[in-house]
């Protein structure tokens, strides 16, 4: 007896709702990843340097990077801190 003959996904049976499956499945991974992207763009400040872009209108630049980590540290030194 074949070890995967009991899995489901290797059962014959109706080739739409197997397709479907993998549709549904592709999306929820596509999802899930730009999902965790999205994630790591806020904790590396890329989304918040991107915001910076468009609330000045500003090309990508070292320059325009430069007055966005000073405008950063500016921000986060006026902060009032706790503790």
């Amino acid at each position: 007896m074949n070890m995967f003959s009991s899995a489901v996904f290797f059962k014959r049976g109706d080739p739409e709702r197997n397709e479907s499956f993998a549709r549904q499945t592709i999306r929820a991974t596509k999802r899930a990843c730009n999902l965790a992207l999205a994630v790591l763009r806020e904790i590396f400040d890329e989304s918040a340097y991107a915001r910076f872009l468009d609330r000045h209108r500003l090309e990508s630049s070292r320059c325009s990077y430069a007055a966005f980590r000073h405008e950063h540290e500016h921000t986060k030194a006026c902060r009032p801190r706790c503790c």
